[in-house]
């Protein structure tokens, strides 16, 4: 039979940041994760958030199904992250998790897909209209003369006319009502198709710092353009009370669209920023003798204080009877009994018949009624009655029976002088062994847990040694409220559990097992190398306690322990300083953290996120860091 795999479940408060469950996901022992939202959360509001989950599940090797009830939106940002979910409180079934280790399958592997050929974009050549390369070069060509003929005039703002643009300097636009000449105004070109991304790849090219600071910098005029509001919908044929409204309602619905947009600038991006570092591996295996006389641990001799908890529960139920019996009367009758034996004469001893000595006839059994002397030279008449209730023991005359223990041909019986009759049959209700039996085994289980869950909490100055937990039945606790056997249609039935564990004293453990792992680090060399790094021991350090040996002299337990030797990685220190950060500053700042011969990896998202409005956030939860082991 196949061994049901365990699930950690992970209950997600609305305080819970998302750094949190990502520990919680990569802390967890088990293949299989359940990730329950018991209470609205911000983390369900975008499928970003979801999707790091699913993707620090995937990273390290699990799978995860999320837990989501009453949240149709929380839902529908799950399933849009790639998430397997259920809406009910229940767990997953086997047949969900076998679902989602195909979807795992899929987004590990990705099924591989036929080569299509490559459609080359056509885009219809429009004259007149400038590519965006000489459309900029115009522009920083036309920027540049006004500047200098500014210098030298001492001008003031003004404009600059370059082939069919019209650049103007320090303040805004002229309108459609400037009448001039010289300067005339152009439409400016459809910029909306270009792709200004792919503008942006040559930091040296563009000056991202200095054209963020020229937009921030910038004052728009918003007179001006509350005046060519109010014209574009004066020339819309609309009645005149709907003109007056229609700026109010462009001018709210263009700084709702701003007010999304902040919002989703500071609430919705997420940078997630992956560190390899080289890991050594270190181990240690102690045996400790458990003393419940000690109070403190004893690394040095390899002593733990112990003791041994003990937990009773009483439980009670009604179960239902299903047994069945028969109750009526057995048949009755008599028969003639002849003893044929050779050479009989008045002088052959009788032969003695006892009280219950049974004969039969066609498969159903009797016995007789009372002692019986049998004379070889008489026929013998004797009473007989059915062993079993039932109408099927009644017989009609003439039947031949056989005693046990005597052929045929020395001792016949038949029942020649009448009929066997009398017997009948009524079925019922009885409480069996087997009902008994099923009702302790539920009983049990539920004491059990019961108990085994008190000994878990018994003190919080103690560990339980998990393998060390015991569970019985006392023997003598089954009560019923009737006999096994009896009629009954509803019995009460009650027993006890017991339950022992043994715990070990954890104050001082955990520092205890860290400075031997530290010690065997040292004495193996781990803490040298020839780079510039500040190593540590990892503060996850992998335990499992066992107890080897439990009798009269006492518990013997066995600890192994692992951690490795690796950079330091202050997170907390990275993402204060990339929050003050732009992209390309924080860019170059994480290749100080390159502790591997694998680069630091930078995930922004959304993916497709226009290249010179990315920034490093500044919100809790924004900048998420991983460290992670190469080897």
């Amino acid at each position: 039979m196949e061994e049901e795999k365990k699930i950690t479940k992970i209950v997600i408060n609305k305080d819970d940041e998302l750094t949190d469950i990502v520990t919680a996901i990569l802390d967890s022992q088990n293949e299989r994760i359940v990730l329950t939202f018991a209470e609205e959360t911000d983390l369900l509001i975008s499928p970003i958030n979801l999707k790091v989950l699913l993707e620090t599940a995937d990273e390290s090797e699990k799978l995860l199904v999320a837990q989501i009830i009453k949240n149709p939106t929380g839902l529908r940002n799950a399933k849009l992250a790639g998430i397997s979910t259920i809406d009910v409180p229940s767990f997953p079934t086997e047949d969900i998790w076998e679902k989602e280790e195909i979807n795992y399958a899929n987004r590990i592997n990705p099924p591989k897909q036929k080569a299509t050929p490559k459609i080359e974009a056509v885009v219809e050549k429009q004259e007149d209209t400038p590519n965006i390369s000489d459309f900029q070069k115009r522009i920083d060509s036309a920027i540049e003369k006004g500047r200098e003929r500014k210098e030298i005039k001492g001008e003031g703002p003004q404009d600059i006319p370059n082939d069919d643009l019209l650049i103007s300097l320090d303040e805004d636009l002229p309108s459609a009502n400037n009448n001039n000449e010289d300067f005339p105004i152009v439409i400016d070109p459809d910029l909306s198709k270009v792709d200004f991304s792919q503008k942006t790849q040559d930091p040296k090219k563009i000056e991202p710092e200095k054209r963020i600071k020229e937009r921030r910098n910038f004052k728009p005029n918003v007179g001006a353009i509350g005046e060519k509001i109010k014209n574009f919908f004066n020339n819309i044929p609309i009645p005149t009370k709907l003109k007056k409204l229609a700026p109010l309602v462009a001018i709210s619905t263009v700084l709702l669209v701003l007010l999304v947009g902040f919002i989703y600038l500071n609430t919705a991006l997420l940078v997630k920023v992956k560190i390899y570092v080289e890991a050594k591996e270190v181990s240690i295996e102690r045996e400790f003798q458990g003393d419940e006389n000690i109070k403190e641990i004893d690394f040095e001799n390899l002593k733990i204080p112990v003791k041994s908890e003990s937990v009773e529960k009483s439980r009670s139920t009604n179960i239902m009877a299903t047994g069945k019996a028969f109750k009526g009367e057995k048949a009755k009758g008599q028969i003639n009994i002849t003893y044929i034996k050779e050479d009989c004469n008045d002088g052959t001893a009788a032969l003695n018949l006892p009280a219950g000595s049974t004969l039969s006839t066609k498969g159903k059994v009797y016995t007789l009624d009372s002692d019986t002397s049998v004379k070889c030279t008489t026929l013998t008449v004797a009473g007989i009655t059915a062993i079993e209730v039932g109408e099927e023991y009644n017989l009609p005359s003439g039947q031949l029976f056989t005693f046990q223990g005597y052929s045929s041909t020395e001792l016949l019986a038949l029942n020649n002088s009448g009929a066997i009759t009398g017997g009948s049959k009524e079925e019922y209700t009885i409480l069996s062994k087997a009902d008994v039996d099923a009702g302790v085994e539920d009983l049990k289980k539920i004491g059990i847990e019961e108990g085994e869950s008190e000994l878990r909490g018994l003190s919080d100055k103690w560990l339980i040694i998990e393998d060390s937990i015991t569970s019985e039945v006392i023997s003598d606790s089954i009560k019923t409220s009737v006999a096994v056997g009896a009629e009954a249609s509803e019995v009460n039935l009650s027993i006890k559990t017991k339950s022992t564990a043994s715990y070990y004293l954890k104050d001082g453990f955990d520092d205890g097992v860290e400075e031997l792992l530290t010690k065997e680090a040292k004495d193996k060399n781990l803490f040298e190398t020839d780079k510039d790094w500040d190593l540590e021991l990892d503060k996850e350090i992998e335990k499992e306690i066992s107890v080897i040996e439990s009798n009269e002299q006492g518990v013997k337990i066995k600890l192994i322990a692992k951690s490795s030797v690796k950079p330091k990685v202050d997170k907390n220190k990275i993402v204060d300083d990339l929050k003050s950060m732009n992209w390309e500053e924080g860019q170059e700042y994480l290749k100080n953290y390159e502790f591997s011969e694998k680069e630091t990896k930078i995930e922004f998202l959304p993916e497709k996120f226009p290249e010179f409005l990315k920034r490093f956030p500044k919100r809790q939860g924004g900048v998420m860091i991983s460290v992670l082991n190469v080897n």
